[in-house]
């Protein structure tokens, strides 16, 4: 519980001093309904809506193809675990959301947790890496005089993401040789700190059993495309709607600087990191700077549309799903041998 609470409190410190430093910059976190009556275009919020449900649908679904080499999860079950640990995700401070889908799997479809950690796993690799490839490649697209950090933000998360995919190929190669140089250089620093990056990396490991065959990986990385293809489709909808010219390499820009900036340590509904985030990718690619009630508008919709249809898929996701038996493994393993 103490543990819960400091984490709470952390993630209220956060988002708190992010509100603090955006009303002293003088923007307006929610601006007047005047404000968004007049500068949204009527078409704007629903064709969002609608875009938004299909490309968290996609998210969802795209699972099925690292599950099914070790498990067979009714697409239900699965759809709604997905749902729910998204909204996990999005609610629950500092990311700990990231628990939520293989716990509900393990409970209603009686698959390992380790497992599941590893889908996850590689799902974030593959994200990372997609993102910050049409990150690199929008922003190599402007002037790097066009802000302080673009140099950063074309490279730094490109890098990152890179170095965990050869991680996670190095570990399914030679798990115990790599674990091995993971915890010798950690340990460079702390003992402590490299005997607990030894358990994590084991219990990956045994995650990465779930790695998909060929034909799978390929699916799933297809459907990542498509996914990540309509979010940005979808924030450029949005902030031609607002009456924002970004373009679809801004759109894709600042698509993939919100990606990379709720990753880090942020409030609940990553609140604070979201705005922030869309303020720094606008300023690159708007004359005037991210500033105005349109920009004020575009950033105030974008959140309350995406938490809002989050908390919606979410929450109808997690009361189909508490009617539905709980599943044991013990059970499961007792019926395959009576087979």
């Amino acid at each position: 519980m103490a543990r819960i609470l400091a984490r709470l409190g952390l993630s209220a410190a956060i988002a708190g001093g992010l509100f603090f430093w955006l009303v002293n910059q003088g923007f307006h976190v929610v601006p007047s309904w005047e404000a968004v009556r007049s500068c949204t275009a009527w078409w704007a919020v629903p064709a969002y809506a609608i875009i938004f449900s299909a490309f968290n649908w996609l998210r969802a679904w795209r699972w099925i193809y690292l599950l099914k080499p070790f498990a067979k999860v009714p697409a239900g079950t699965m759809m709604e675990g997905a749902f729910a640990g998204f909204l996990a995700i999005q609610m629950m401070p500092l990311r700990t959301g990231e628990v939520a889908r293989p716990y509900l799997l393990d409970r209603y479809a009686g698959v390992s947790k380790s497992a599941v950690f590893g889908t996850i796993a590689i799902e974030r690799v593959v994200d990372g890496l997609l993102v910050s490839v049409w990150l690199t490649v929008a922003l190599f697209l402007i002037p790097a005089s066009r802000g302080p950090h673009v140099w950063a933000l074309r490279l730094v998360p490109l890098a990152v993401f890179a170095a965990a995919m050869v991680l996670l190929v190095a570990f399914e190669r030679s798990p115990e040789w790599t674990s091995r140089l993971v915890a010798r250089g950690v340990g460079l620093f702390s003992k402590r700190l490299a005997d607990f990056t030894s358990g994590v990396l084991e219990r990956f490991h045994k995650g990465l059993g779930a790695l998909p065959d060929r034909r799978g990986f390929w699916a799933f990385s297809a459907v990542s495309v498509l996914y990540w293809g309509l979010n940005a489709v979808a924030f450029d909808v949005l902030a031609r709607g607002c009456g924002l010219d970004i373009g679809l390499v801004g759109a894709v820009a600042g698509m993939g600087v919100l990606a990379v900036g709720i990753l880090l340590p942020s409030g609940p509904g990553y609140f604070g990191n979201f705005q922030v985030s869309l303020i720094a990718a606008l300023a690159m690619f708007l004359p005037g700077g991210a500033a105005g009630s349109n920009v004020e508008v575009f950033i105030f919709l974008n959140y309350v549309l995406q938490t809002g249809l989050t908390i919606v898929f979410g929450l109808g996701a997690a009361l189909s799903l508490r009617r539905r038996p709980v599943v044991h493994r013990a059970r499961i393993a007792e019926s395959a041998e009576e087979v």
